[in-house]
């Protein structure tokens, strides 16, 4: 080799490192704040929501007020943490609400209103928690049936075999007194379904972020053909969502049984929309992708401390749907603003490179 020949590969070597045209580099600081966004949003935005309230309504935060408001907020993040794991995946359940009213009868109705069958009760809510998912996780990943005609049809079929239930028996029964006390025991005015509801929520968090079951997971919400060439079984994990979910609304609907006293067939409805709200207002996309437990925490509680205010203040109880549905588009529009912005960011930053 000569020297004028090493010469030449000198002066060509920043070629070779160089990044290609049009490719551009990640940036640290950009994909910290696109994983650190929702969540702190969501928790800024709640934060605000609590200090108005705490402002506007200072009896919600005496003993008594919490002693009523967190268990129902904790039987909400547990229901939004189950519905976030199926928006994940690009899904919907409409169904939760028939979950959580189908494992609250199948509780009283097996625990016979005794204490010492109370946990017969558990095993069967269990298991007809588990029955339901494995049914709406079949019907969308395997048989590729639309997410939302199919969990709306299999909720009134569970609907259905409760009113059966409910008629057959379940509305003479009550539930054991030892599960009401339970249930009903609060550390300092927070109710501890509250805290069982935060606990969850970190654990789902670590196992999404931090386990192998968790990154093909969202592997698998992001991109089903990649996940495939990947070597991800795409259909059985995605279809276990449905089946992890439905395990979250029997863990609320036995627990919301507790602090209701007597399951009723309208048991789970307040849950079906607001838990979807709630994930939304999370900062997921109902298209699907990366979901972040910790901001379904955040929008859970917003919107717990907006229906107690509406009730303290007195309105009509349609005025709490009104204000859920406005919340959701409001959030649905927040998420698409925030989406565009991100993509002009990164195109912008690759245009610098």
């Amino acid at each position: 080799m000569t020297q004028s020949d090493g010469d030449v590969m000198q002066a060509g070597q920043p070629e070779i490192d160089a990044a290609p045209a049009g490719l551009a580099r990640h940036n640290p600081r950009t994909d910290l704040w696109l994983r650190v966004s929702p969540f702190a949003v969501a928790w800024v935005v709640t934060l605000i929501m609590i200090i108005i309230s705490v402002i506007a309504f200072p009896s919600s935060i005496k003993f008594s007020g919490l002693s009523t408001l967190t268990p129902l907020i904790g039987v909400l993040v547990i229901a939004s943490l189950g519905q976030a794991l199926v928006i994940g995946t690009g899904g919907i359940d409409l169904s939760s609400s028939s979950v959580i009213t189908l494992v609250g009868l199948a509780f009283v109705r097996y625990s016979h209103g005794e204490q010492k069958h109370v946990l017969k009760g558990l095993a069967a809510a269990l298991v007809v928690g588990i029955i339901c998912g494995i049914v709406n996780g079949i019907a969308v990943e395997f048989l590729r049936l639309s997410p939302l005609v199919t969990t709306l049809a299999t909720g009134q079929v569970m609907l259905g075999i409760a009113t059966i239930w409910y008629e057959g028996g379940a509305n003479s029964l009550s539930l054991p007194k030892n599960w009401l006390d339970f249930t009903g025991h609060t550390a300092h005015g927070v109710s501890y379904i509250l805290i069982l509801g935060i606990l969850l929520a970190l654990l789902l968090s670590v196992l999404l972020s931090r386990t192998l079951g968790g990154r093909r997971l969202a592997a698998a919400s992001t991109s089903v053909m990649t996940s495939r060439y990947q070597g991800i079984r795409v259909r059985p994990l995605r279809g276990g969502t449905y089946v992890m979910a439905s395990l979250f609304y029997t863990i609320g609907g036995v627990l919301l049984s507790g602090t209701i006293g007597t399951p009723t067939l309208s048991l789970g409805n307040p849950y079906q929309l607001a838990s979807i709200v709630a994930v939304v207002l999370g900062g997921a996309s109902l298209a699907g992708g990366r979901v972040h437990p910790g901001a379904v925490l955040a929008g859970a509680l917003f919107l717990a401390f907006i229906n107690q205010d509406v009730q303290i203040a007195g309105w009509a109880s349609g005025i709490q749907a009104v204000v859920q549905g406005v919340v959701l588009i409001a959030a649905m529009l927040a998420g698409s603003v925030s989406g565009l912005r991100t993509l002009r960011n990164r195109r912008r930053a690759a245009g610098r490179l």
